[in-house]
């Protein structure tokens, strides 16, 4: 039997009703179609429940015979528990048995025959009763690196840990300084303080910014902090719990929430918790068995050989299943979460999120939506989060009731791998059905949409390193600005929150840490840039559309990716009430080609968002136009 005849795609309503993940208990269509030319005697459907790994099947009724196809169907209720259900087909003919099942485990749609067991698609099953906070869907975020950032009153050096080098430029590059196994030895700062950012809230809201989010701000040695020291004090170089709290007061008058970074899978060697070198006043458990944070961690040969983040001897993991723990971090009256509740945290990122476990998570998440059902949790995860598995085990991620949302680090994947030229555009529309697929639709509209983060290149240094080298400088220049700018609209113009790194705006580069953690160039932007986000950020503000309409993908030509998004006069998809609205945003990756492309749309005229006088007619429902090499352009109709 040949590929063409049995197809079933699962992006086609056709064969898969309803689109995507499933509300637990509901009931999903599936239809494949073979070539009435085989004497099929049986279409069996194989479904299986990830968490009990329990296989059911199901014949498959003939319901239609249409254009020399035989369809065949059946309805399956999905489980009451929520989890992942896979399906592949059977399909036994008077001659041999064959399986249907997905091209592979990472790109839903069409399938292929197999002669065995195939890899199967999936069905997200998950709770809707829990719901992700609307004003989430509709925010914008920017992130900031505290020490790099800005400078606010007068900077007391006698704060500064003791292993510190301090700046005395803010224009120098941050650096290590290592020791000859690599250890970073001495921390450099240049002094950004939680003051500093608030004297720039009202530059952020001109942003079009809604949610700013900090890398983490406890007291920490290194000045990341990621190496937690006390969890229920400020970093005394960035300020006080005073300073935190008029912060998050003065970004709330300015229509700004405040994220903070949750560093819970570990925490400094140098702490009030482990206290290697004896620099605070507890006893830690480093120094006894005795102390009151000895079951936090893991000891092989007490007391040098302990668990640690990656090996990485100043970062020892925590017993995130430890009682004394869950209840110092969530459960006490004066838990960490309790604790910056009353000052008026309300929203964390979980650092690898992956290393806690879901138990641990949904109690974090309980204890914020006890408090505020606004609360955000996000959670730091780099692949698929619907299918993630980490240390043997499914995580619940998306199933509902453990986070609100994702660091999407997929899109930013397949944005990059399309703009180098490693993948084409329909490479980038199948990948991305399969995450709108994968994704229940009130989390695909509520990831974290980046291009730069701390832990990754900036987006104009790793763009400058695949243009052609024959290019001029100036030739380089103007593309890499075009394809900022494409990439950036995208984000913006994509379901999710895009997320914006400090300095990404200002035209700051930097490869790999520490590289990418450069300080703010104040006064030194780079003002078309600046203005450029300042300019799609109001689009976003302004049109819903680009927040919470519906999302379609198109791949017009090998080189150019395209995706509408539309309301209609009523409500959207998570009941908020809406105008007709139709925009399109095309990007050309080509740097050196133009390309003609067309696309069925809405008749009547479309206007260019960021030249008014381009304006583009649509005839007999088709929009025509050339698209320059490395153009992108966002459009919309004109009623």
């Amino acid at each position: 039997m040949r590929q063409q005849n049995i197809y079933h795609n699962s992006f086609h309503t056709k064969f898969r009703e309803p689109f995507g993940a499933a509300p637990n208990g509901s009931n999903v269509t599936l239809t494949i179609d073979i070539h009435n030319h085989y004497d099929v005697s049986r279409v069996v459907l194989h479904h299986i429940h990830d968490k009990s790994d329990q296989e059911y099947t199901q014949d498959m009724d003939l319901y239609s015979e249409e254009h020399q196809f035989f369809s065949y169907e059946t309805t399956v209720e999905m489980p009451n528990t929520p989890q992942l259900v896979w399906y592949y087909f059977e399909i036994i003919t008077d001659e041999e048995t064959l399986y249907y099942g997905r091209v592979n485990i990472e790109e839903s749609g069409e399938g292929v025959i197999y002669e065995q067991v195939p890899p199967s698609w999936q069905i997200t099953v998950y709770d809707p009763s829990y719901e992700t906070p609307k004003w989430w869907k509709h925010a914008t975020m920017y992130q900031i690196f505290p020490d790099r950032f800005n400078i606010g009153g007068e900077l007391d050096l006698n704060k500064a840990p003791k292993s510190s080098v301090m700046h005395t430029h803010w224009e120098n590059d941050p650096y290590y300084i290592r020791d000859e196994d690599g250890g970073v030895v001495r921390w450099d700062f240049f002094g950004g303080n939680l003051e500093g950012i608030i004297k720039k809230l009202d530059y952020i809201k001109s942003l079009g910014i809604s949610v700013i989010y900090l890398n983490p701000i406890f007291e920490a040695e290194s000045n990341h902090r990621y190496d937690t020291g006390d969890y229920h004090k400020v970093d005394p170089l960035l300020g006080t719990k005073e300073d935190f709290e008029k912060l998050i007061e003065e970004a709330a008058e300015r229509g700004l929430e405040i994220m903070l970074d949750g560093v819970f899978s570990h925490t400094g060697s140098n702490s009030k918790y482990f206290n290697k070198r004896n620099e605070y006043d507890t006893l830690g458990a480093y120094q006894s068995k005795d102390s009151p944070f000895y079951s936090w961690y893991q000891f092989h040969n007490y007391p040098d050989e302990y668990e640690a983040w990656w090996g990485v001897g100043t970062l020892p993991t925590l017993n995130k299943e430890d009682q004394s723990y869950q209840h110092f971090l969530v459960h006490d009256k004066d838990s960490v979460i309790k604790t910056w509740q009353r000052a008026g945290m309300k929203h964390w990122r979980l650092d690898v999120a992956d290393e806690l476990t879901d138990d641990l998570i949904k109690k974090i998440y309980l204890q914020l939506k006890r408090n505020n059902e606004s609360s955000v949790l996000l959670g730091e995860v780099w692949e698929d989060a619907s299918n993630k598995k980490a240390y043997g085990k499914r995580r619940d991620y998306l199933l509902g009731g453990v986070l609100d949302s994702v660091m999407n680090y997929p899109l930013r994947e397949l944005m990059l791998g399309f703009i180098k030229g490693e993948v084409d555009a329909y490479f980038v529309h199948r990948r991305l059905l399969t995450l709108s697929e994968h994704y229940p639709k009130s989390y695909f509209y509520s990831v974290m949409n980046m291009l730069s983060s701390h832990d990754v290149e900036r987006i104009k240094t790793l763009l400058d390193g695949f243009i052609p080298v024959e290019f001029s400088d100036e030739r380089r220049s103007r593309i890499i600005q075009a394809q900022v700018k494409a990439l950036s609209l995208w984000l913006y113009s994509f379901p999710g929150v895009p997320s914006l790194y400090y300095g990404d705006e200002a035209g700051v580069t930097g490869e790999g840490d520490p590289d990418n953690r450069k300080p703010f160039p104040w006064g030194r932007e780079e003002q078309e840039l600046v203005e450029w986000y300042q300019t799609i950020g109001q689009w976003r503000k302004e049109h819903q559309a680009i927040r919470t309409g519906a999302w379609t993908p198109h791949a017009l030509h090998e080189d150019v990716f395209a995706f509408e998004r539309s309301t209609t006069n009523g409500v959207d998809h998570f009941g908020d009430e809406t105008k007709e609205e139709h925009m399109i945003y095309l990007m050309n990756r080509n740097v050196e080609k133009e390309v003609k492309i067309s696309l069925p749309v809405r008749k009547g005229k479309w206007q260019h968002m960021d030249n008014k006088r381009r304006v583009f007619e649509a005839k007999n429902e088709l929009l025509t136009l050339i698209l320059n090499p490395s153009e992108s352009m966002l459009l919309r109709h004109m009623h």
